[in-house]
């Protein structure tokens, strides 16, 4: 996938690690690449000077880009931004996993809370943000408890990709459910992608029909 690189990982980085999970890193990396820390850039993309702009901007210390896009020449570059869990929660999902239950996704990303920002100039613009919800500046791109959400979320697992040249995210709640239990919030994962004639992000839904095919479209945000 040219214009990108994903799944930037290192040490405890995004938590999986911690985890003991195998990281995969795509075949754009070089394969004796050194793990990458929090704060390393997107080589190409996303550059040393954008780093500290995403901290003093946002107001974030810690962070892991994990996937970037150039969107062109005069509309700035386009990243997946994510920031890690907290020891303790760390810990519940490691448990949990070494117990035969909920184990992430082994060449995904785990964090508390995920933007995709859009870097722009000289400004860093949270286009969409994703922690107790997911929503964009113009409110929730889905209803997360209508849509099948079990539990409260802990933090996500999921993987950065890129579709019709902007990034986009495979993304599971990882929750506690009432009896204690760790584990997948929703049963399929969210679909966050961009929708060229919206202009926007948004929930892209895939359903099976009577007929037993698949169709897959954009839905609106219930805030809209």
């Amino acid at each position: 996938m040219p214009g990108w690189l994903g799944a930037r990982h290192g040490g405890r980085v995004l938590g999986l690690a911690a985890l003991g999970v195998a990281i995969a890193l795509p075949a754009a990396a070089p394969a004796a690449a050194e793990p990458v820390r929090y704060g390393d850039a997107v080589p190409g993309i996303i550059r040393g000077s954008d780093l500290e702009r995403i901290r003093r901007q946002l107001h974030v210390d810690r962070f892991s880009i994990i996937a970037a896009v150039h969107l062109g020449a005069t509309e700035g570059r386009e990243a997946v931004l994510a920031e890690p869990l907290p020891d303790p929660v760390l810990a519940r999902i490691k448990e949990a996993c070494e117990g035969g239950g909920f184990c992430p996704d082994p060449v995904g990303f785990v964090a508390s809370r995920i933007r995709i920002i859009l870097l722009h100039d000289q400004d860093v613009v949270p286009v969409v943000t994703i922690d107790t919800e997911i929503r964009s500046g113009r409110g929730r791109l889905l209803d997360l408890e209508a849509n099948g959400l079990e539990g409260t979320i802990l933090g996500w697992n999921g993987r950065a990709d890129a579709e019709a040249g902007h990034v986009a995210l495979t993304l599971t709640p990882i929750t506690r459910r009432s009896d204690g239990r760790v584990g997948a919030g929703a049963d399929p994962p969210f679909m966050v992608q961009w929708n060229g004639p919206a202009g926007q992000f948004q929930f892209y839904d895939c359903t099976v029909g009577d007929d037993g095919g698949t169709r897959c479209d954009f839905q609106p945000g219930p805030d809209e």
